[in-house]
């Protein structure tokens, strides 16, 4: 069954717009998608939150983040049922994100130093459907990424992903990792056969004149 939010969207691509937008400093976007996914999806907006605290924020954002969620507990319950209307810690958890200086140095380590991204299948994502689209906001390009089925199918790649969120970043705080070649994420997904063809054609201009940290 696919998941819907409160208006028909796919409860990936509202997921997509949420993190995207708040790295763009975007709060219209944000704020809508998190009113998409709120109260029906309470918990999982929440977890969505705690992690671009951590994957796109720099210094201790994470922190507010949690307090928030608990604030917003003690004062509304843990029912996914009684909060059509208090949106104010989420408000504010969005708010603070927007604000925050960016940086993705957390993603790079993970990526990196760590254990690369899975990628989704194209059927754990599903498409969104525009026949469904609310009046109220209209979904941006930016959203479809190659962690999307709509992306996979407009031929978004990971340089595409790695390129374009470090230039979306805002306000961008310095990284330890600007001038990083992604380059053991890249032979990972290399050695798993998760290169395309295009993507080994972007890899090399992009890698071009950036360090390797190991």
């Amino acid at each position: 069954m696919e998941l819907r939010t409160t208006h028909g969207y796919n409860l990936y691509d509202i997921s997509s717009m949420l993190q995207k937008a708040i790295r763009r400093a975007d709060v219209y976007h944000a704020a809508y998608a998190a009113a998409e996914l709120h109260p029906k999806y309470r918990s999982y907006l929440w977890k969505r939150l705690l992690t671009v605290s951590a994957e796109d924020c720099y210094g201790i954002m994470t922190k507010e983040i949690i307090a928030l969620e608990q604030a917003d507990s003690y004062v509304n319950g843990k029912s996914e049922s009684k909060h059509d209307d208090n949106w104010l810690f989420i408000a504010k958890a969005v708010t603070l994100l927007c604000m925050a200086r960016k940086n993705r140095d957390a993603d790079y380590v993970a990526c990196n130093f760590m254990c690369p991204d899975r990628n989704l299948n194209p059927d754990e994502i599903k498409e969104f459907d525009f026949n469904e689209l609310h009046a109220t906001c209209e979904i941006p390009g930016w959203v479809y990424d190659v962690h999307t089925r709509r992306g996979k199918m407009n031929g978004k790649t990971k340089i595409d992903m790695i390129r374009d969120e470090q230039d979306a970043l805002t306000p961008h705080q310095f990284n330890l990792f600007d001038d990083g070649d992604w380059g053991q994420f890249i032979e990972s997904e290399r050695a798993d056969g998760h290169m395309s063809a295009r993507e080994e054609a972007q890899y090399k201009p992009f890698s071009a004149g950036k360090r390797r940290y190991y």
